[in-house]
């Protein structure tokens, strides 16, 4: 582990939009008091009987400081965001702590009581519908709102995801590095969470997402950071995205020190989805982060008689694998079964 190099974490980047800004001290029903960590709920859209509420929590520093978002859940079963926030907010020393964390805990609240990776009423993938439409159906709406509330309430953002139920992620970092400031700072960040390995996200599929928005529309450093999943929470998973949430914040100057990170970064991009023809159960040869490469045999699907009824192998030259389907997981053709992210190099090399 090393120190990393880069912006320095009280450079005019890592400070912006924190000067000719609304008072934010108030979020739905959570008012922001020095040296506290204050609740309530924010809004973020309206069921047939009432409003779709999520819990906030601000973690508010003794001394002035940016104020990072903190978001979890954006979609529904990814429980290891929430639980990492909980320890984030259980251990964090507010004495040292300078600016604030706004904690939202269910990005989507609608697919987290619906325990889907997908907004239930409609269907949609909230984090490829940004930056949303207020007049659009009720992922769009949320989407807009979101987006609204993180820009309008922060100078920064962490977005903590994991496999949820389905699939399993290896530990990761993902950002859009399109060479502006709040580009490079992006990536800067996404150095500095611990994770070993760093995907700059230039592709049109994942345009949709709110760290692309916050980041190219709001022009403010965004990244997610992904770990575990496959409906189970391992301490090793809390353990990478507690440790990404204190990292971010030294980062960015908030708290004292300076973030532990890889020796080296293996880096990713151009990323593909790999979705079975054949249903069946899905057994694997390969795991969360391993290297794989052109040809190479990734899984069987067999059928209920215990037949090999498609052997999946990997279409592109060389890749690290994002993240795979829970194994022995029974599966539809179509399903997702492999993000296969492109292997850009290794830094140092």
């Amino acid at each position: 582990m090393h120190r990393p190099a880069g912006i320095a974490a009280g450079s005019a980047c890592a400070q912006r939009a924190t000067v000719a800004k609304e008072d934010t001290s108030m979020i739905g029903t959570a008012k922001a008091a020095k040296g506290q960590i204050t609740r309530g709920h924010v809004e973020l859209g309206s069921y047939p009987d009432g409003p779709v509420l999520s819990p906030v929590l601000i973690a508010e520093g003794e001394r002035d400081g940016p104020t990072l978002w903190l978001q979890a859940c954006l979609h529904g079963p990814e429980v290891v965001g929430p639980l990492s926030i909980q320890r984030f907010l259980k251990t964090v020393d507010l004495k040292q702590l300078s600016g604030r964390v706004v904690c939202l805990m269910l990005a989507n609240p609608l697919g987290f009581r619906g325990y889907n990776r997908l907004t239930p009423q409609d269907g949609y993938n909230l984090n490829r519908v940004f930056p949303g439409d207020p007049q659009g159906h009720l992922t769009y709406q949320l989407a807009h709102r979101l987006l609204d509330l993180s820009l309008a309430h922060s100078d920064a953002m962490l977005d903590l995801h994991s496999g949820g139920d389905l699939t399993i992620t290896c530990h990761y970092t993902l950002f859009h590095n399109n060479g502006t400031p709040e580009g490079i700072e992006s990536e800067r960040l996404g150095r500095a969470c611990g994770a070993p390995n760093v995907w700059n996200s230039l592709e049109e599929g994942l345009s949709g997402c709110h760290f692309t928005h916050y980041t190219k529309s709001g022009g403010k450093p965004a990244l997610i950071v992904e770990s575990g999943g496959g409906a189970r929470v391992t301490p090793e998973d809390l353990d990478n995205l507690t440790a990404a949430i204190f990292n971010v914040c030294q980062a960015r100057g908030m708290l004292p020190g300076e973030p532990m990170v890889p020796a080296r970064f293996r880096l990713g991009g151009d990323a593909i989805h790999h979705k079975a023809t054949h249903g069946g159960l899905f057994i694997p040869k390969v795991g969360p982060g391993d290297d794989v490469v052109k040809g190479q045999h990734l899984a069987d699907i067999v059928d209920l008689f215990g037949d090999v009824v498609e052997a999946v192998h990997c279409p592109v030259e060389k890749a690290w694998v994002g993240s795979i389907r829970r194994p022995y997981m029974p599966i539809y053709n179509g399903d997702q079964v492999f993000e296969l992210v492109g292997t850009k190099g290794y830094d140092p090399a």
